[in-house]
């Protein structure tokens, strides 16, 4: 594929890429010196960036950053800078790892509670023919000494092509961002906040409606209670 520049707009100090899905994993594999680091702003996560300017530090280190909700399409259609659509993270998530079951790329996921990582690799062979989940590590690891260079050396003995970080914001994007140095011949990095929850089966996906008409996140808060602390944030979002 030739190389392209797609147009980026600016929210809450973060540039997020008007991209489609395809094109979004067309260019996350393309060659390049270094790992592409792929960030999902949603709504919540921009919030963070409007209030706090080490968020957006981490979101603008983003190789590519696509538009995750319906939020984010309305504010940049409330300041006249639309976007041709939403590039949800999950289905960023599903494009790559059916594109990397068809090359033959090796998948590591890092995230989760205790054998999350490792139920959502299963399913994900199961549903995806050749696929090659090179290996699985926890989210809860001690992320200074000992234990965080032991993911380090893990994925790069398992030869990982396409690492997913699960770890949620602002987690994922700080551990992306400080180790993009020690992940040399990986091709993409991926921050995919709750995905691999749904991948394994531990929570259902909003039903195909309610995503079309942008009420994942509503969806999200009726099977996870704890998440209505967010409801303000999301709120205070769409109205400013």
């Amino acid at each position: 594929m030739q190389k392209k520049d797609f147009p980026t707009i600016r929210l809450c100090n973060v540039a997020v890429h008007d991209i489609s899905l395809n094109d979004a994993v067309e260019t996350a594999l393309s060659p390049r010196p270094s790992p592409c680091f792929v960030a999902t702003p949603n709504a919540l996560m921009l919030d963070a960036c409007r209030r706090d300017t080490d968020s957006a530090e981490l979101l603008s280190r983003a190789t590519l950053s696509l538009p995750d909700g319906a939020g984010v399409l309305l504010a940049a259609k409330k300041q006249k800078t639309p976007l041709g659509g939403r590039v949800a993270g999950i289905d960023f998530g599903e494009a790559l790892l059916a594109r990397a079951a068809r090359d033959g790329l090796r998948v590591f996921l890092l995230g989760g509670r205790d054998g999350v990582a490792q139920r959502a690799a299963e399913q994900l062979t199961a549903r995806f023919d050749g696929l090659v989940i090179a290996g699985t590590y926890w989210g809860y690891f001690n992320r200074d000494g000992e234990d965080d260079r032991t993911v380090c050396s893990v994925i790069r003995a398992c030869r990982t092509d396409v690492l997913l970080v699960c770890l949620g914001f602002p987690l994922q994007e700080r551990w992306i961002v400080s180790h993009l140095h020690q992940l040399d011949g990986i091709r993409v990095v991926a921050g995919l906040g709750g995905s691999l929850d749904v991948w394994s089966g531990d929570i259902g996906r909003a039903p195909r409606l309610l995503s079309r008409i942008g009420l994942e996140w509503a969806w999200r808060m009726l099977l996870q209670p704890k998440r209505l602390r967010q409801l303000p944030a999301i709120v205070r979002f769409i109205v400013k």
